[in-house]
């Protein structure tokens, strides 16, 4: 077991710390102290000594300055672990000092080396005052009061850095100016200077303060970072020019302006000078980037430069987005930092033919263009970048990855990332799409980037909180197959690299329908064919003459009469009943075809077509009025009765039997 290791090991590792740490004992010996009097107009100062205490000795340890004077004073003062003071009423001037430290503890005590000096050779000069200085070439001067140290002479130091630098460059050995000779243009230095008055023990003065200067300006020599904004397309007009504000010392001067030209398809050039003491509404600078307002549209080419009062940078092409160029494909990933993201891809299997350098932007998703944007140059050898800046938390980024040529850009690859991922909220308008017996068609909608606070990975359905679908993030519906018949409930939540946010949920039921629905799409269809035949039947037989006009018909109704009147003898022997049928025929004549009829007293009517006057009852009246085109036949059952033996009238019609009684009824062989 392991176990009985650990005590060996804890022993093992207190006499490492126990023999590596230093122990308590005596103290260290100081270093000689170093004394000097300062500078103070008038009047005599203290006597200031510094020292190194050597190695920390872990444990208190006091410090004490002694010294001895050639008149036999000898005194002692306490001190910190790297300084003491001499009181001025404890020494006299001119006059020869002996000094040394001592440090004591617990353990033991140790004592430094001798000093010895005349208090008339340690005192320090003024400090130096820096007045001006000349911008071109830049060089300062200033002025050192060595007249009250009983001299004339100087010898002084020089210490200069540019401002946004922390380490400084020192010159020994000057008079009284100091030239720079090759400065930063346009730039801010600081100098100190310090001076020693000439003597045989001379000490320096302390540092004067801070003294700031410009230097000169020099014309631009560096040409802009230019690159627009073109949001999710690659039409011109819809891109926004953008370029960064050169720094101070690539600028090497005050920038006054900026020159855009414009050169057109047509072949015109506008040439726009944008002066920033009077923009105009051209241009608007915020956050370190311009952007150029007027539209882009029909331009085929653009040139921005900047200018000073000594001149011009080089015009800096945009290179103008373009589609339609057959890049290779690459593998392109973003992974989000707390403050960067890191983007890197892979080279292309062949190396992309005119191709500079790549520029990866990155845009702040739901915000207005030029919002939210920016962009850095890599190198054409580079895989790999990190940008940084003032990213959000659950903020979506959309980061594209371009080939840029001599005036022209391809957008090679794009990705969208969270500086930091959430989870994503409550999915909504969840609902039933379509629902039939045993299956069911559920829809929602998609969780926008700009509220999903985190990249969704997918979507998550739960049926009855048993069988769980992961639905892609780019679908917004699922559909269910094989649901029993019953009640359901399902809710879906969408899920990002932070986790799972809040369900919503949704209840349905399903209903055991397949018998009805078995015979509901063929009885449809039967029913929509038997009408479909109904009403050509209808139209293939509207003309068909009526069969109750037929005179077999009419002659075996009379005859069956006849055999009911002998049979049952009615009460009244002789009605009088007339019957008026009003058929058509769209064949018959009047004209041509007359036809005389018998009257109810067995006179012989005119022929038909010929006016007489008849007093209708109500009775004809509508008869008439519902009557087509046609002929009338006036048919008295009487009047046939008594003519029933005569089969002379029946012959004499025989030329006129109808197209009904010809195809439907049986004749003589």
């Amino acid at each position: 077991m392991a176990w009985p290791r650990v005590p060996c090991l804890l022993l093992i590792l207190l006499l490492l710390l126990h023999t590596c740490l230093p122990q308590p004992g005596p103290p260290s010996p100081p270093s000689a102290p170093q004394c000097h009097i300062p500078y103070t107009e008038g009047r005599q100062a203290d006597i200031h000594c510094f020292w190194d205490p050597g190695q920390n000795p872990q444990i208190p340890t006091s410090y004490s300055l002694h010294w001895n004077s050639t008149e036999g004073i000898s005194s002692v003062v306490e001190g910190t672990n790297v300084s003491g003071v001499i009181p001025r009423e404890l020494y006299t001037s001119y006059s020869d000092l002996t000094v040394l430290v001592k440090a004591a503890n617990q353990h033991g005590s140790a004592t430094s080396t001798m000093a010895a000096f005349n208090t008339g050779d340690i005192k320090k000069p003024p400090t130096p005052e820096i007045t001006h200085h000349c911008p071109q070439p830049l060089e300062i001067y200033w002025i050192v009061q060595c007249e009250d140290q009983g001299s004339s002479d100087q010898l002084c130091e020089v210490q200069y850095r540019p401002q946004d630098q922390q380490g400084w460059t020192q010159e020994e050995d000057i008079l009284r100016s100091f030239l720079l000779l090759t400065p930063r243009p346009y730039t801010v230095y600081e100098f100190q200077v310090r001076c020693a008055c000439e003597g045989p023990q001379a000490l320096m003065s302390d540092w004067s303060s801070v003294y700031k200067a410009w230097s000169s300006e020099s014309a631009p020599v560096k040409a802009l970072d230019v690159w627009s904004d073109c949001g999710v397309t690659s039409e011109l007009s819809q891109c926004a020019l953008m370029w960064k504000e050169m720094p101070t010392w690539l600028a090497q001067g005050k920038v006054l302006g900026y020159v855009v030209t414009l050169s057109y398809s047509n072949g015109t050039v506008a040439v726009v000078n944008v002066s920033m003491s009077k923009p105009g509404g051209l241009c608007v600078c915020q956050e370190k980037r311009c952007r150029f307002t007027p539209s882009l549209w029909g331009v085929s080419s653009v040139d921005v430069s900047v200018y000073n009062s000594q001149g011009a940078s080089k015009p800096a092409p945009l290179a103008l987005p373009t589609s339609g160029l057959q890049v290779p494909e690459l593998s392109f990933t973003v992974n989000q930092d707390i403050l960067s993201l890191n983007v890197s891809w892979s080279l292309p299997p062949q190396a992309i033919e005119n191709m500079h350098e790549y520029v990866v932007q990155y845009k702040q998703v739901g915000l207005p263009p030029t919002q939210g944007f920016d962009w850095i140059i890599v190198h054409q050898n580079h895989t790999s970048v990190i940008l940084r800046g003032d990213f959000e938390n659950h903020t979506a980024y959309n980061v594209s990855l371009f080939a840029v040529f001599i005036n022209s850009s391809c957008l090679l690859a794009s990705a969208i990332s969270y500086s930091l991922h959430g989870l994503p909220p409550k999915v909504t308008e969840f609902k039933v799409q379509h629902i039939s017996d045993s299956q069911v068609t559920l829809s929602w909608q998609h969780i926008s980037l700009t509220q999903s606070k985190g990249l969704i990975l997918c979507y998550q359905l739960v049926l009855n909180n048993v069988t769980v679908y992961n639905v892609s993030r780019d679908q917004n519906s699922l559909h269910l197959l094989g649901l029993t018949s019953g009640h359901h409930q399902v809710w879906i939540r969408a899920e990002t690299k932070a986790g799972l946010g809040p369900s919503e949920t949704i209840n349905f039921s399903t209903e055991n329908s397949h018998g009805f629905l078995k015979y509901l799409v063929p009885g449809i269809i039967a029913g929509m064919l038997l009408l479909i035949m109904i009403i050509v039947q209808m139209k293939t037989c509207a003309k068909v003459p009526d069969p109750s006009n037929s005179k077999l018909l009419q002659q075996m109704k009379l005859q069956f009469n006849s055999s009911l009147t002998a049979i049952f003898s009615p009460l009244e022997s002789n009605p009088k009943i007339s019957e008026l049928e009003v058929v058509e025929n769209p064949f018959w004549d009047a004209n041509a075809c007359p036809r005389k009829r018998s009257s109810p007293d067995g006179q012989t009517e005119g022929v038909v077509g010929e006016e007489r006057t008849h007093i209708r009852t109500d009775e004809e009246a509508v008869k008439e009025e519902d009557a087509d085109e046609g002929y009338s036949k006036i048919i008295d059952t009487d009047e046939e009765e008594r003519d029933g033996g005569e089969s002379g009238s029946l012959l004499e019609d025989d030329q006129f039997v109808s197209d009904y009684e010809k195809h439907f009824m049986p004749v003589v062989v």
